[in-house]
């Protein structure tokens, strides 16, 4: 099934359950129905006038942020530009309410509006819209809302308002791009009643279009008779997701009119629209991966998303924790209690879809200020999803510093991590294009069930033998490339200490530890000061590069912090030493052979990692028996 099908499939499905126009009133998405847009209010820009039960004026206020109105457009006045900007039916800008700003535009507004009052054959309905117009016909329509807002004492030049402040002096506002949104107090049945909320108005504007429709033809996504148009909602702005280009190359020899080359009917326009802006607007099912690129995705029988599924942010988002020691962390892994509940790490909510039903995924791109791409689109069974979720926490999880076991890098975390400049901070990365491309090789590689991209590992590969560009978020790097790396290429590694490994990376790696503990815990007996870089750290880059000459090196810089430690704290220096002795045993072996001298490959972070927790481990337990 291609997108727009999808898309127009999962709106009727929302008809049939009820889900569209439902407003709950907490600033939720809603979605809308279909000739109809939305405006969120930021304080400065809507007016709401509220009429008593008699259709007279009862007063008017400027509408709290973040309040959102709903209302009937037309196809021309949705995405209205140009000289002549085509009315909305019944909300709209003030400047379409009086005369004297634009004539032309105000009988237009007017013409609309009678045409839908005399269709409307729904008794209540069509009451609250003669109120309504009754209203905004009277002479004083304008003085009544300005008093209201304004008191006594403000002029007028023509929407212009200037008017007294709290602290007197004189303050003047444009009112013309104001919307103004009407509302009934204790319309029928003592409920009040606005465009917005009254739903029954809605419906009726709907039988309106849907009474008054011509150019029908077959619509090519729909399959259906229906209203053909070349004119679509703006998504992004006024960027669209369906278009035609303008330059007659793309078309010509093939079709007379650019219209001909794709047939889209007006209803299923509406409702393969507003389905996406809604699915952009649920927190649940949208997800901002850099510059304009958004990823939208939703389930055949959760539609919302309220199971709370998110691919780009696993649930268990607390990686790292910048005021916790790394040795504290080491102590209190427990990589027994992973959760290995299936796709565990990347649902919030409760699991509201079943195994049978279907998962959509789409990656949205505003490439212009006209234009939107879809840069990605798959529909799977749930049953394959949830198997591609399994696969990807297994193979790319890892311990981190709290007692919850296993957690999965959010892709964001992957991406600084793998390209990120290491400041203040974070790891930042400052080219919002290419970590919107890096967005969607994780997307397209975990949805479709694939490893992770080879230049990504590449890069994890490189970056642990550079740990001087990480002075602030080594951690944060480190972490991340033990949970990608640690199934690459056929092996696996565990945090825990394999004392069987001959591997000369891994046996170089335990080494570089051993020597980064002896430094450590000589200056602990200092006072622990966990500012000082040890010689392993400084010369990271270089034993990683040359590891056989650096360990020569490594082993002459750590021999005074040996002798103080074995003087003062000879158990410690004891179980160092003998760690140590066995690494030797074990790559002596290899000295005899060329490529003993040659770099580490990324297993060499397994054997560091996996020393320094098998001693802090055992440390910590020694000290509690």
């Amino acid at each position: 099934m291609d997108f727009f099908t999808s898309l127009l499939n999962a709106y009727e499905k929302a008809e049939e359950i009820g889900l569209v126009d439902q407003q709950t009133g907490d600033n939720e998405a809603v979605l809308l129905p279909i000739y109809h847009t939305s405006l969120k209010s930021n304080g400065k820009n809507i007016i709401t006038v509220k009429l008593d039960q008699n259709g007279s004026f009862y007063k008017a206020e400027f509408m709290a942020n973040n309040q959102m109105i709903i209302f009937p457009v037309t196809a021309d006045s949705v995405a209205r530009s140009g000289n002549k900007p085509a009315p909305h039916p019944l909300v709209d800008k003030l400047s379409y309410y009086v005369s004297e700003v634009n004539q032309s535009q105000y009988d237009d507004f007017h013409k609309q509006l009678t045409a839908w009052i005399d269709y409307c054959e729904e008794g209540k309905v069509k009451e609250f819209l003669m109120e309504v117009q009754h209203f905004i016909l009277q002479s004083d329509f304008l003085s009544n809302i300005l008093h209201s807002l304004f008191g006594e004492h403000y002029r007028r030049e023509g929407l212009k308002i200037t008017y007294p402040d709290s602290s007197g002096k004189d303050k003047t506002i444009d009112l013309s791009a104001y919307f103004l949104e009407f509302s009934i107090v204790q319309f029928h049945s003592l409920k009040d009643e606005s465009v917005t909320s009254y739903k029954a108005l809605h419906q009726s504007f709907i039988s309106f279009i849907t009474a008054n429709q011509d150019n029908l033809g077959t619509c090519n996504i729909s399959g259906r008779t229906e209203q053909i148009t070349n004119k679509h909602r703006g998504l992004m702005g006024n960027a669209k997701i369906i278009s035609v280009s303008n330059k007659i190359e793309a078309y010509k020899g093939r079709f007379k009119e650019r219209e001909d080359v794709f047939s889209v009917g007006y209803e299923t326009s509406e409702k393969i629209h507003l389905m996406i802006k809604y699915l952009l607007e649920n927190k649940n099912s949208s997800t901002w991966l850099g510059s304009s690129q958004y990823l939208i995705n939703w389930f055949s029988d959760d539609l919302a998303n309220k199971s709370q599924l998110d691919i780009v942010k696993p649930v268990f988002n607390d990686f790292f924790e910048d005021d916790e020691d790394e040795e504290d962390s080491l102590v209190s892994i427990k990589p027994n209690e992973e959760n290995k509940q299936i796709g565990s790490s990347f649902i919030r909510g409760q699991k509201l879809f079943g195994n049978d039903a279907t998962y959509y995924v789409a990656i949205l791109n505003k490439t212009s200020n006209g234009r939107i791409a879809l840069k990605y689109f798959r529909q799977l069974k749930v049953s394959q999803l949830l198997k591609n979720l399994e696969t990807w926490q297994e193979n790319y999880s890892w311990v981190v510093r709290t007692n919850s076991g296993k957690k999965v890098p959010t892709f964001n975390e992957i991406i600084s991590a793998a390209y990120g400049v290491d400041r203040e901070r974070y790891l930042e990365l400052d080219n919002d294009s290419f970590q919107s491309d890096q967005y969607q090789q994780l997307v397209t590689a975990l949805i479709d069930g694939r490893p992770l991209p080879n230049t990504i590992v590449k890069k994890f590969e490189t970056n642990i033998k550079q740990r001087q560009r990480y002075p602030k978020h080594w951690y944060q790097v480190q972490q991340v490339s033990l949970g990608i790396l640690h199934k690459q290429y056929g092996k696996e590694f565990t945090p825990m200490l394999d004392h069987q490994e001959t591997d000369r990376s891994y046996l170089f790696g335990r080494l570089l530890a051993i020597y980064e503990l002896f430094e450590a815990q000589r200056y602990a007996l200092d006072g622990g000061s966990q500012e000082r870089i040890t010689n392993a750290e400084r010369y990271w880059n270089a034993y990683t590069g040359q590891p056989a000459k650096m360990m020569n090196h490594l082993e002459n810089k750590i021999k005074p912090y040996e002798e103080v430690l074995k003087l003062n704290k000879p158990g410690i220096w004891h179980k160092l030493d003998k760690e140590r002795k066995e690494i030797i045993q074990l790559l002596t072996p290899m000295y005899a052979y060329k490529e003993f001298t040659q770099p580490l490959d990324y297993k060499f972070i397994f054997g560091y990692y996996a020393e320094k927790q098998f001693y802090y481990t055992k440390q910590t337990k020694e000290n509690e028996e």
